[in-house]
């Protein structure tokens, strides 16, 4: 159950990966565009077309950050648990191999 749960997690940050980069690739081309079109159209001027442009960025920094720190937390946690999944499996794995050796030492 907790597998499937980490599962579908970790799809769910792919996709938001995904989205991350497909935003940060068209949301600055179409900005630009859609500002110089306006700007040439006299519909607004440059002085406006900047603070839209900063107010976008400021928020698009402020979410991507709030969101990788959530993310990067996540990773962290499936990490510890997935070691300290690892050190278990690894005792029992010494623990079989010493009884092994103590069985055909006996024979």
């Amino acid at each position: 159950m907790i597998d499937e749960l980490n599962l579908e997690k970790n799809q769910k940050i792919a996709k938001q990966v995904e989205r991350w980069d497909i935003y940060a690739r068209l949301t600055p081309t179409v900005f630009l565009l859609g500002s110089i079109m306006l700007i040439l159209f006299n519909i607004i001027d440059f002085e406006t077309a900047f603070y839209v442009g900063l107010v976008g960025f400021a928020f698009t920094a402020v979410v991507w950050w709030w969101w990788a720190i959530f993310t990067v937390k996540y990773l962290i946690t499936t990490l510890n648990r997935a070691s300290k999944n690892l050190r278990e499996v690894t005792l029992e794995v010494k623990n079989v191999t010493s009884e092994l050796e103590a069985l055909k030492n006996e024979s």
